[in-house]
């Protein structure tokens, strides 16, 4: 069986960066051919060029982000509200959050997720534990007291690089957790992928999951700073490329 599948990409262009958005919609369209894709751009300087070279593309739509909250929680709360103004929410199974240099690879069955019952998990999580600073941020702080899990941050795994996939029935839930919080700046995104994962453990019954496995104590099989996405071989189905943007990075 094929699943029906919205993929929800935050994305930021920089001329002086390398953009993978083109590539990761050639790779979703290859794989799931009936996959509908929103691209939601928080406010890239030159975001024409990506509407030029994918304007003859079909199954997606490309908003900018004119919230208050950026990065992606932003961006995903903006691709949400689209998909629940047009009532197109129960056209799909299941909606796949990643930012746009987390390139899917190959195809993952969804079934999987289906047969296990998982409704809300991450696409790598990453055990990190009680003495990361980052849970005790803030904007952790309010969003794990609002699920009574501030208590509970060794039972939780990080949801690495915000990026994560959500049953179509969890959807509303997760946009009513997020809908008031505003991020403008890169720290607040990284305490957002330890909050993210105790929203993630909420929504599917007090379950971590993960779909590419668990990284532990920062070990991978491949250098997430130095991969090639376009040429990398990976027994992963999302490659990841860190590339140390955040609110301060000049597009000259």
């Amino acid at each position: 069986m094929t699943y029906r599948l919205c993929f929800i990409i935050a994305h930021k262009y920089y001329r002086n960066h390398t953009s993978y958005v083109e590539y990761y919609v050639n790779n979703i369209q290859t794989i799931y051919q009936n996959a509908f894709i929103i691209i939601v751009d928080n406010n890239s300087k030159y975001f024409q060029d990506i509407q030029e070279k994918l304007k003859d593309k079909s199954n997606i739509i490309m908003l900018v982000n004119e919230t208050e909250c950026k990065f992606e929680i932003g961006a995903y709360r903006v691709g949400i509200r689209y998909l629940i103004d047009n009532l197109l929410l129960d056209h799909f199974d299941f909606c796949v959050f990643t930012q746009e240099n987390f390139i899917l690879k190959q195809k993952y069955d969804f079934n999987i997720l289906l047969n296990r019952g998982t409704l809300a998990c991450t696409i790598y999580s990453w055990l990190y534990g009680k003495n990361d600073q980052h849970y005790g941020h803030e904007m952790s702080q309010i969003v794990l007291k609002s699920l009574n899990l501030q208590n509970s941050v060794n039972e939780l795994s990080l949801c690495w690089c915000c990026s994560f996939v959500l049953h179509k029935s969890k959807v509303p839930n997760f946009f009513e957790i997020v809908k008031d919080l505003v991020l403008t700046q890169r720290h607040q995104s990284e305490a957002s992928e330890r909050f993210l994962s105790g929203i993630l453990y909420h929504l599917n019954g007090n379950k971590i999951e993960d779909i590419d496995g668990c990284i532990r104590e920062g070990v991978m099989t491949y250098n997430c700073y130095e991969t090639d996405l376009f040429r990398e071989e990976t027994k992963y189905n999302f490659l990841k490329l860190c590339q140390h943007r955040n609110e301060h990075t000049r597009d000259e």
